[in-house]
């Protein structure tokens, strides 16, 4: 079973690949320490917003569905009811 990366390494790891890229194309002779590590952050911080972005989604797919389990036939389908009268 594959280990579960924490959000710190893959934020780490991104950034990694990404300046190894830069490095590559030949732009690293003009970064900072400071550059890489808000580089860092800024991939750790959006990360951890995709983590809560998909936990709010997850608790409104949960609501509907929970709504959607109590709800009749009549309240789902209104036309289907007025089409049997």
């Amino acid at each position: 079973m594959a280990k579960q990366l924490t959000d710190e390494e893959v934020a780490a790891r991104i950034v990694q690949v990404y300046f190894k890229e830069v490095a590559r194309l030949g732009f690293k002779r003009g970064l900072s320490l400071d550059e890489v590590i808000n580089s860092y952050y800024y991939a750790l911080s959006r990360l951890k917003q995709k983590c809560s972005e998909k936990k709010q989604l997850l608790e409104k797919v949960l609501k509907e569905e929970k709504e959607i389990t109590t709800e009749t036939k009549e309240e789902l389908l209104p036309q289907a009811a007025d089409a049997l009268q």
